[in-house]
């Protein structure tokens, strides 16, 4: 070996370990920089012998060689980091629908006074209470205040829908708007990063930031990554192309249809994510498309279940005022098939418009048999004059009503505050032609006097009862003549007006047995979305639990460990001190054999 070799590999040595002391200095200084890979340099020996254009030393002249970098490298592991990415995509689904499904769930929460459940449970208390007091108006009073709490309720449910509807369609537009920029920035990287290797210079830190963004992207999109040493990272989504190149296609955000779709650029393609997964973008769509309008429709079904159930039975009782057939909720927007549970509100204006016993017809046993009946007493047996006989009011064949109530219901139940009863009456002749004298007395106890009334014009009545606003009247014209009672003569007769029946408080029981049937409705609503967020909860776990142990294992292969990089640096401070004791020794022989010479 000459001494000309030795200088050739003291030097090719010295900068060959001065390579991996920079790559090792390196690592340790970017250590906690995040996405950045450990470099790593390959050495390799080399020959050191002359050789000329046409001729060469042969093998057997070879009797030195050097060493230098074969390779300056980044590590990665591409399997390792798709695996990653896929974990990662899952992972921030699962976050994502657990979030927004969480929100829910604490509105549809079943163990609060507030809820959907305890607001039915609440109706069906009321009306079952109602049942055993039909006419208290302190309970009437709070049917009603449990009702608008059971309507307040679905109205603050819908809304809480739509806001997180609405905030969930807003989140992915920001997503979409942040995924779009992301894409753009790959394919700026790619550019960056095959210029620098076109001029034989790799860019390795632009690779660590094409690999942090495509990491950031993962969160957001199922983004497949490949690599071609051509035109950098390919980006694929769900099968369709996003980055090519130099060349993004950006997603877009069609609000046209019902629910919000995203779309691959132009190209009218819609990106549907499967069952789970998909990234943020693709949970969020997965909530806009199914999940959210799923639990709307429950919601919405449970209130027209509420409204057509309640109100059936309602219409089958009678209120207060003696009307039957009522509605107790209705849909605010409109007539409608289908009532949403944002739109229902109360039908009744009051206590007493709350139909909380049966109607059963006249001649029913649990009807009275006829509504009014008149004793004719001094007048007769029916044959007299007038012919003031006993008759029904309500639907009389007769076409002529003797007694006039505003409204007596087909079971005889009178409307208002009407209490009926025997009404006593005396009648006596008026000096006057045609005219009577009727003196009431009435079952409270009171007693007034009408004189000089006009029998002998139809429909003149004198009043029996009055409430304010509905009365009882006597239709005198149509059943007396001045001729029924003599100048000197006194006649007594009654009239019965039945009093209103207790009637059968089932109505208002069968709303009750409703409404207690219809919490298992608001519970199951509930239960299904506390499961799913139950089931968004293990996913995210699950897929966290996978993404950290292949995470663990990059780390591994493509990490940096300051104490194994601090153990490489002192055996390379070692090599490179040996280097320079060749170079030493070299330089020494050659001064020996230059003093030989002389």
């Amino acid at each position: 070996m000459s001494v000309n070799s030795l200088f050739d590999i003291g030097s090719t040595s010295l900068r060959a370990v001065g390579e991996k002391i920079d790559a090792t200095s390196q690592n340790i200084a970017n250590a906690e920089s995040e996405g950045y890979r450990r470099r790593r340099v390959s050495l390799s020996s080399r020959s050191v012998a002359a050789t000329g254009l046409y001729a060469s030393n042969g093998a057997q002249d070879v009797t030195s060689s050097g060493v230098g970098v074969e390779q300056f490298e980044r590590v990665r592991d591409g399997m390792l980091v798709a695996a990653r990415n896929e974990a990662r995509s899952s992972e921030s689904a699962a976050r994502e629908e657990g979030r927004v499904l969480g929100v829910l769930e604490g509105a549809l929460a079943t163990d609060t006074d507030a809820g959907l459940s305890a607001s039915l449970q609440g109706l069906a208390d009321g009306f079952s209470n109602l049942a055993n007091n039909p006419d208290s108006q302190g309970v009437r009073e709070s049917v009603l205040g449990r009702a608008r709490q059971l309507t307040d309720t679905f109205g603050r449910l819908d809304q809480r829908l739509g806001e997180l509807t609405t905030n969930t369609e807003n989140a992915l537009a920001d997503n979409v708007e942040k995924a779009n920029g992301l894409l753009d920035k790959v394919a700026s990287l790619n550019e960056q990063i095959e210029s620098a290797r076109a001029g034989g210079s790799p860019d390795y830190a632009a690779e660590d930031q094409r690999d942090q963004t495509v990491k950031e992207l993962s969160k957001l999109l199922p983004v497949e990554a490949q690599e071609n040493r051509s035109d950098g990272y390919t980006l694929t989504v769900d099968g369709m192309t996003v980055v090519q190149g130099t060349e993004a296609t950006n997603l877009s955000v069609d609000q046209s249809g019902d629910t919000p779709a995203v779309e691959f650029g132009k190209t009218g393609v819609e990106f549907t994510p499967g069952a789970e997964g998909g990234g943020e973008i693709g949970a969020q769509a997965r909530l806009l498309n199914d999940t959210l309008p799923g639990v709307q429709s429950d919601l919405d079904a449970l209130a027209d279940d509420v409204v057509k159930e309640v109100n059936a039975a309602h219409r089958k009782g009678a209120d207060q005022n003696g009307d039957t057939g009522e509605n107790f909720f209705v849909d605010k927007s409109g007539p409608s098939s289908e009532n949403t549970a944002g739109n229902i509100e109360l039908n009744v204006d009051g206590p007493k418009d709350i139909a909380a016993v049966a109607t059963p017809a006249l001649g029913t046993p649990g009807g009275n048999e006829t509504a009014v009946t008149i004793d004719q007493g001094d007048f007769g047996d029916g044959s007299g004059a007038g012919n003031i006989e006993a008759r029904l009011t309500k639907n009389s064949e007769s076409g002529a009503s003797t007694v006039e109530v505003s409204d007596i219901t087909d079971d005889g139940n009178l409307p208002g505050d009407l209490e009926g009863g025997t009404f006593d009456v005396t009648v006596k002749n008026n000096t006057a032609p045609d005219k009577l004298d009727f003196t009431i007395d009435r079952p409270d106890g009171s007693t007034s006097t009408e004189t000089g009334v006009d029998v002998n014009s139809d429909g003149t009545t004198i009043r029996l009862e009055d409430d304010g606003t509905e009365t009882i009247d006597l239709d005198v014209g149509t059943a007396f003549q001045d001729a029924d009672v003599g100048p000197t003569e006194t006649k007594e007769f009654s009239v019965t007006v039945d009093n209103s029946l207790p009637g059968d408080t089932g109505p208002a029981q069968n709303i009750a047995d409703v409404a207690s049937d219809l919490t298992t409705g608001a519970t199951d609503l509930a239960a299904n979305v506390g499961t799913q967020v139950q089931e968004a909860a293990a996913k995210e776990e699950a897929q966290a639990a996978v993404g950290e142990r292949v995470q663990a294992q990059i780390e591994d292969v493509s990490g940096v460990s300051v104490d194994q990089q601090l153990s490489s640096l002192i055996e390379q401070q070692q090599q490179f001190a040996a280097s320079a004791q060749v170079l030493t020794t070299a330089r020494e022989v050659s001064s020996t054999l230059l003093s030989i010479a002389r």
